[in-house]
């Protein structure tokens, strides 16, 4: 008989050598601190930036290394090396992100590291005005730079101080994803919606804001240019009858007046008295 006491044991020490011997060929990476962009009084950029990956443990079959933003490979970034590097010369608000280098090998996963660059938000895009028609939808919107990505705010206006929106009607819908918000207002009314409203953008290292303008029109604002047209033509029937109207007696032909000198009759004068004369 066959006693079966050990092999529990020698499982559980297996499996922790295999961990062991795992953890021990998985890659090591030393990466640069993480990095906040103080953006330079007499410039408009931050001073030079130099991110690095080390890969600190040897492997056979590494391919190379790239770089990636928020996500996204950096085209023109792919090394064929252990050190990684990449340099931000003129850094701005909008290089600010979450950098990670992507370590490749031909028999064993990915290998990474990330690096943030830290920025303030500022608001680079937003839609100044906005003119739309009661019962209409309007929409406004801000992008942002800067990270990590802000929490997104939206106020009103009340004599130029920032009130919360009241959204008792509903017709009030924010959508906020990273960088960017918007505000969508449904069935306009004209008597509440119109005037000025607020985004900011906030993180750890600053805020910002920006002001947006919602003009609502009448009903009637389409019939407007063809109002003002059917007014022009009233406008001027009613000279032309005014005109017409006022004109002096003098000018207006009298029908009793003859047309034109009676030249005949004075010819019969001129015959009758030299008849006359001839009789004498």
């Amino acid at each position: 008989m066959v006693s079966c006491q050990g092999k529990p044991v020698a499982i559980i020490f297996g499996v922790l050598m295999l961990h062991l011997v795992s953890a021990q060929n998985e890659p090591t990476i030393e990466s640069s601190e993480h990095v906040i962009l103080i953006k330079d009084a007499a410039h408009s950029h931050s001073a030079p930036i130099t991110m690095q990956c080390n890969l600190t443990s040897t492997h056979d079959g590494l391919r190379g290394v790239y770089w990636m933003k928020n996500n996204e490979v950096l085209e023109g970034t792919h090394q064929d090396t252990k050190n990684a590097e990449l340099k931000l010369l003129k850094p701005k608000t909008d290089d600010a992100g979450e950098y990670m280098c992507v370590f490749t090998f031909d028999k064993m996963p990915d290998a990474n590291a990330t690096i943030e660059i830290k920025a303030a938000p500022d608001i680079t895009g937003h839609k100044r005005s906005e003119n739309k028609n009661e019962g209409q939808r309007a929409v406004l919107y801000c992008k942002a730079v800067g990270f990590p990505y802000p929490i997104w705010t939206w106020k009103k206006l009340d004599n130029d101080i920032p009130m919360e929106i009241d959204n008792s009607s509903g017709r009030f819908f924010i959508s906020n994803k990273d960088n960017y918000t918007e505000l969508a207002i449904t069935n306009l009314d004209i008597g509440m919606d119109p005037g000025e409203y607020q985004c900011n953008a906030t993180n750890a290292l600053g805020t910002t804001t920006m002001t947006l303008v919602l003009r609502v029109r009448s009903y009637l604002a389409p019939l407007w240019p063809l109002l003002g047209v059917l007014a022009e033509i009233i406008v001027l029937v009613l000279i032309i009858v005014i005109y017409e109207k006022r004109k002096k007696p003098e000018d207006v032909q009298d029908d009793d007046e003859p047309v034109g000198p009676l030249k005949n009759s004075t010819n019969n004068h001129k015959d009758k008295n030299l008849r006359q004369r001839n009789t004498n």
